[in-house]
């Protein structure tokens, strides 16, 4: 069962200590959602507290509202604080002259990090799978990363914590249906 693997995850790489706040990030999309329900039904054992974190990148229009109205509602339904916030990447982008992707990239650090911090989050939860982890690691490797350069995703750069990097994209639909 997916959550007794994230549990497994979570001890193995050290991520959680317990009686910790923990910033999730859901997009909307199925990985993050897996994430948080899988880091609800663990947060008893953990003693953790967790608080939602939204980004829209201002890129997608209506979808992207539509995505926000989604997770809103989910922390609700969950008794969860949900912090939202909208940003024109592609304003960024142009202002740092940085590819689309990578302000995109920094945005999101920026928003985790700074709202870890108003919340007193110890942690941010990304929903990264076992298969982003294999796909970063293709990627590098296609850019003709060296020996020391070929890695993957990492479980954990704290403040980051991924409790789903062991678990593919298969088992994440199958818990999800």
């Amino acid at each position: 069962m997916l959550p007794e693997k994230a549990k497994e995850t979570i001890a193995r790489h050290g991520m959680l200590k317990g009686e910790e706040k923990v910033l999730v990030a859901v997009s909307g999309g199925v990985d993050s959602v897996v994430l948080l329900e899988v880091l609800c039904l663990l947060a008893p054992e953990f003693s953790l507290e967790l608080v939602i974190a939204h980004l829209d990148h201002g890129l997608r229009g209506r979808e992207a509202k539509e995505d926000a109205r989604f997770v809103t509602s989910l922390g609700k339904a969950k008794g969860l604080t949900v912090i939202r916030e909208q940003i024109d990447v592609a304003r960024v982008s142009e202002q740092e002259r940085l590819s689309l992707e990578e302000a995109g990239h920094r945005v999101r650090r920026r928003f985790f990090e700074e709202t870890s911090q108003k919340v007193g989050a110890t942690r941010i939860a990304l929903g990264h799978t076992l298969n982003d982890r294999a796909e970063t690691l293709l990627f590098n490797l296609i850019r003709g990363a060296g020996p020391t350069g070929l890695v993957g995703i990492r479980p954990v750069s704290l403040p980051y914590i991924r409790p789903l990097i062991d678990t593919s994209r298969e088992e994440v639909l199958s818990f999800a249906r």
